[in-house]
């Protein structure tokens, strides 16, 4: 059977954020490189037991990645919107960037996925899953508060100290390989539709 090698690059949940990631965006020759040459260095060092080299070649090829990145927008100015009520008086929405849906809804394509999922304040917490493999998503199992806040924003407004939790609120998944989709499509959808519900101000739970 044939072997992707974008398959043999894919970060695996398990794996802490990395530079190396990048790699699947390289061109199949580079891929196939990186690879022999990484099997070549393992391969002595397991016979010499000095690991030293492997280590030094994954920083090197870090180092490569990182360099070749090029930032996918660009902006001369950001907008401003000014707050303009006490936030004793103001609807606020809690977003994240965490990959987090809700059992029956469609999960998140972790290879790039720019569209968005609206969620329920009062969910209950045995139905929230999480789609996500570019960053360790085992504090989110045992607490989805940890990039989803969306208790916290409920006991500030049961306080007093915010207006209203919005609900539904909205979850993305953080990595868009092309944000075209995000900026084109579903930014400006989301941004219309807390506009619409009357959202004073949203708060993003990132990763």
């Amino acid at each position: 059977m044939p072997i992707d090698l974008k398959d043999l690059v894919k970060n695996p949940e398990t794996t802490p954020f990395s530079r190396l990631k990048y790699l699947v965006r390289q061109s199949e020759g580079d891929v196939t490189r990186f690879m022999n040459e990484l099997f070549n260095l393992a391969a002595l060092a397991k016979e010499e037991d000095d690991w030293r080299p492997v280590e030094r070649f994954l920083n090197q090829w870090e180092e490569i990645l990182t360099d070749r990145l090029e930032l996918p927008m660009a902006f001369d100015a950001a907008p401003w919107s000014p707050f303009t009520k006490p936030l004793s008086q103001a609807r606020i929405a809690v977003l994240t960037t965490g990959g987090i849906y809700v059992d029956g809804q469609q999960p998140f394509n972790v290879d790039g996925d720019w569209s968005y999922r609206a969620i329920p304040l009062d969910t209950p917490l045995e139905d929230f899953r999480v789609a996500h493999t570019h960053y360790d998503t085992t504090g989110v199992a045992e607490d989805v508060d940890a990039v989803f806040p969306i208790h916290r924003l409920q006991e500030l407004a049961a306080a007093g100290r915010v207006g209203q939790a919005h609900s539904p609120t909205l979850s993305f998944m953080g990595y868009i390989y092309d944000v075209a989709g995000l900026i084109e499509v579903s930014a400006p959808e989301a941004a219309q539709r807390l506009k619409d519900e009357g959202v004073d101000g949203a708060v993003i739970g990132t990763t």
